[in-house]
């Protein structure tokens, strides 16, 4: 039979109770205790433990006496301990590798060229027709007209998603028969539209050839011209743009101010104008502009209203179309005597012109998918968006001729960090929090375990 027994020492071998001392004896592990286990017994005077240790056959003792200083108990505590503590520490520098390769693919895909675009433009389809006669009637409600006309729009020769193609049908499934292509600083995009429409079309949509100059200071349409104006600098000085002015009207072009509100407009995070510097109404009928873009989308610009009406310049409107999933808003409506860029050209420079307006916008709308390239890079390429709250870098708006209009903002968000910190330290704690407890419950199952396996033996025997 294996049993534990304990033995008490007698000084005097008698019987007597007064005459005997016990010395307390560590239990000693038979056979059936051969494991690491440790065994505690307590000293009765000053209750320290005392755990021995069956290692490799051999007996050792560790004692943690509780009238040690914390100094020392302390180390006692980390060294029982350490292998925990050596665990945590490992899992700490993981977490921070971890963290620290996450944020740098993201942050550096943020700046990172060629990568898939977020909408796929490939396949688009218009297969409705509107027609805004049914339901708006002209700002100048006696006006006869034959002609609906987007005074602005951009295909892919600059920042419009839709190529000129596209662009053509969505215009033709609005409700339109002739659209300025208007590009930024360049015409290539208006004598490739016109080309198109002139070859395929049948005379179902006529395209006027423009251009938009675009710099940090203002944009300007360049309507009916055949070749490219230049832009001068970023930021011309007004002797330079009174200078392209007068070449645009040279080239026998018309030269249109676009979207007053839109460039005045503050710039987000900033105490400036989105176009600074902007040449007043004023000037800009000095330097002998032919007229103003009175609606951009849903804007009404009142101001430029009042002034070509009063001066007798043309009244413009445009959709400064770029993306293919917008209604059409306004259409510019022309009496045209007939269907062609010179007819309507007339028209527009005679001033005899008026505009249909829903600022709602038509429906359907086209809305794009996202292509299985742009997808897979996803989880990654969001990381970017989501480490991006430690910072802020604002460019401004962009001139079109490589550089910004204003001054780059870049700031560190340090208390965003900071909290950021907080909530690792807390999830991290919390893990640990429930780690323990998880190991500490399958213990005490393993405890349960075999303490009926061991009873179950104790019955046997």
């Amino acid at each position: 039979m294996h049993r534990r027994e304990a033995t008490s020492v007698n000084n005097d071998n008698s019987s007597s109770a007064t005459n005997t001392t016990s010395a307390p004896t560590p239990t000693i592990p038979t056979d059936d205790m051969n494991s690491n286990e440790p065994f505690k017994y307590y000293e009765p005077v000053n209750k320290s433990s005392t755990s021995l240790h069956m290692q490799d056959g051999s007996l050792s003792i560790h004692s943690s006496p509780h009238n040690k200083t914390l100094g020392e108990r302390l180390k006692y505590f980390f060294h029982v301990h350490s292998d925990y503590f050596w665990g945590f520490l490992y899992r700490i520098a993981s977490l921070i590798v971890i963290l620290g390769v996450l944020i740098a693919i993201g942050i550096g895909l943020r700046y990172t060229d060629g990568l898939p675009k977020p909408e796929d433009f490939s396949k688009l389809k218009f297969d409705w027709k509107i027609n805004p006669r049914d339901y708006l009637t002209p700002y100048n409600t006696t006006f006869q007209y034959n002609i609906l006309m987007n005074g602005h729009a951009h295909s892919t020769y600059s920042d419009g998603k839709m190529n000129v193609r596209q662009l053509l049908d969505w215009h033709l499934a609005n409700g339109y028969n002739a659209v300025m292509v208007t590009d930024h600083n360049t015409i290539e995009g208006g004598l490739a539209a016109e080309k198109l429409a002139l070859a395929e079309y049948n005379d179902s949509i006529v395209v006027i050839p423009g251009m938009e100059y675009t710099c940090c200071r203002i944009h300007m349409n360049f309507l009916d011209i055949n070749e490219t104006v230049a832009a001068t600098a970023p930021v011309p000085s007004d002797e330079e743009l009174q200078r392209v002015i007068s070449r645009v009207h040279e080239l026998g072009g018309l030269v249109i101010v676009n979207h007053i509100p839109w460039s005045n407009t503050t710039q987000g995070g900033r105490q400036q104008a989105r176009l600074p510097n902007h040449p007043s109404i004023e000037q800009l009928i000095s330097w002998g502009v032919d007229g103003f873009e009175v609606v951009n989308q849903e804007t009404f610009d009142m101001a430029s209203y009042q002034a070509a009406s009063q001066r007798n310049l043309i009244q413009m409107v445009g959709m400064d179309i770029h993306h293919p999933s917008v209604g059409a808003q306004v259409w510019l409506t022309v009496n045209a005597a007939n269907m062609s860029r010179a007819g309507i050209m007339e028209e527009i420079r005679n001033r005899r012109t008026s505009f249909l307006f829903d600022p709602a916008g038509t429906r359907p709308r086209v809305y794009v998918d996202s292509p299985a390239s742009y997808l897979t890079l996803t989880p990654l390429t969001y990381l970017g968006d989501y480490f991006g709250m430690f910072y802020y870098d604002d460019k401004g708006m962009y001139s079109f001729q490589g550089t910004f209009c204003h001054p780059e903002l870049l700031t560190v968000n340090g208390s965003v960090i900071g909290w950021f910190i907080f909530w690792i330290i807390i999830f991290l704690l919390a893990f640990e929090l429930a780690r323990l407890c998880v190991i500490w419950a399958f213990h005490r199952v393993a405890l349960a375990s075999h303490c009926r396996q061991r009873g179950r033996h104790n019955s046997d025997v």
